[in-house]
């Protein structure tokens, strides 16, 4: 199965990270002092063909919402929105603009009834019109316990532009970043803000080899902080920190440790001072590792952490609820080239691998995770099986 991507014009993004794979998986090992969390898969709807999550929020344990996205009848794809009640996950209808493709890759809750999703409209898809990368635009929804519905955004790219990462403190303070394609084949990191009112479009530094924002975390109006990668589509690969002071955006160094290129995916703040970031670092000869980066309020630690297989791993979302307690999820490959979701637990010391259970029996992945404490965390990402792609939500909860 062919990675599927999302095509902005100029723009090539990844919007899941499928993958071919061999043999039925097994959990990966703990180590013995990895958080005691059971991890459990929780049934969840689907619909159409070709389901997947990439973003979850959650405000208590009984209350999350998961984005993504689903092919219809003719292969175009639709938002997906679901909610978790404390007993069930189930659909909440979410709204679609234009005849492409449509997709949400991010979410944000400030509160039960008061979320922020973003994405994209306009993609061509399999099979479907195959629109100009003009038309294709950020995309941003809004949940008032009740409904989705679709809010106005800037759409500054030329050839295209996305939304892959939003933040909320409050029902009218939300951060989201992404990405904006112009000429020359060169994509810039977006960066917009709500007031409650309207998105704006908030400036970011400008860096002459392009770059992309994928998530954001922001714990105050004056504090958030961004991550992603520099460089041009696929070539995406060199990690990018950004910084919000109230004011403006300003690019922060990373640790940046790889020899062979490194991005990161997801990031996580307990406070302006606190910040965690997982990605892939690249040590060469085709091998990829899992990244994670530590903020202490002046700069950027690389932090050691496992890797299951023998070649290939992948952190694509992390949650922390203190300085001692993240869950970050991805997934790696086997020796016999089979791909398995990936769980990670920070403690304070260290990171270490969890078991949980392995659907499906080929490509697999958690994509984002939302901790509402130490002992409940919610995945969400996605499996394929009977032949296509099925959402996958897996929770956390504190062992017996």
């Amino acid at each position: 199965m062919n990675k599927p991507v999302v095509a902005l014009g100029s723009i090539t993004i990844s919007a899941l990270l499928a993958v071919a794979a061999a043999t039925p998986a097994a959990a990966a090992p703990a180590p013995a002092s990895a958080r005691a969390l059971t991890w459990s898969v929780v049934h969840s709807p689907n619909r159409g063909v070709g389901g997947s999550l990439s973003g979850v929020s959650c405000t208590s344990a009984h209350g999350c919402m998961a984005v993504g996205a689903f092919g219809d009848s003719t292969g175009v794809g639709r938002t997906l929105a679901e909610s978790w009640n404390g007993s069930r996950w189930s659909v909440a209808p979410s709204a679609n603009r234009g005849s492409g493709g449509n997709a949400l890759f991010g979410a944000s809750c400030a509160l039960a009834a008061a979320c922020m999703a973003v994405g994209a409209s306009g993609l061509a898809s399999g099979g479907a019109s195959g629109l100009s990368g003009s038309e294709q635009r950020t995309l941003i929804e809004s949940w008032d316990g009740t409904r989705w519905s679709v809010l106005p955004s800037p759409s500054p790219g030329s050839t295209g532009s996305a939304l892959f990462g939003v933040s909320c403190v409050s029902a009218d303070l939300c951060a989201a970043v992404g990405a904006a394609g112009n000429s020359g084949d060169i994509e810039r990191p977006l960066a917009e803000s709500w007031d409650g009112t309207r998105w704006s479009v908030v400036p970011s530094p400008s860096l002459g080899s392009g770059g992309t924002l994928y998530a954001v975390s922001c714990t105050a109006n004056n504090a958030c902080m961004a991550v992603g990668c520099f460089g041009k589509g696929n070539n995406c690969f060199r990690a990018l920190t950004e910084s919000w002071d109230g004011a403006r955006w300003t690019k922060v160094p990373s640790a940046s440790p790889g020899i062979a290129g490194n991005r990161l995916n997801g990031v996580s703040c307990v406070s302006a001072g606190a910040c965690t970031a997982v990605g892939v670092d690249g040590t060469g000869n085709g091998v990829t590792t899992s990244l994670v980066e530590s903020w202490d309020g002046t700069r950027w630690s690389a932090v050691p952490s496992p890797n299951p297989g023998p070649g290939y791993t992948w952190l694509s979302g992390v949650s922390c609820t203190s300085t001692d307690a993240c869950v970050a999820t991805g997934n790696y490959f086997t020796s016999t080239g089979s791909n398995r979701t990936l769980i990670e637990s920070w403690d304070g010391t260290r990171w270490s691998a969890v078991p949980h259970p392995q659907p499906g029996i080929e490509g697999r992945e958690l994509v984002g995770v939302s901790c509402v404490s130490k002992t409940a965390c919610t995945a969400a990402g996605w499996y394929f099986g009977h032949g296509t792609t099925i959402t996958l939500i897996e929770a956390g909860t504190a062992g017996r």
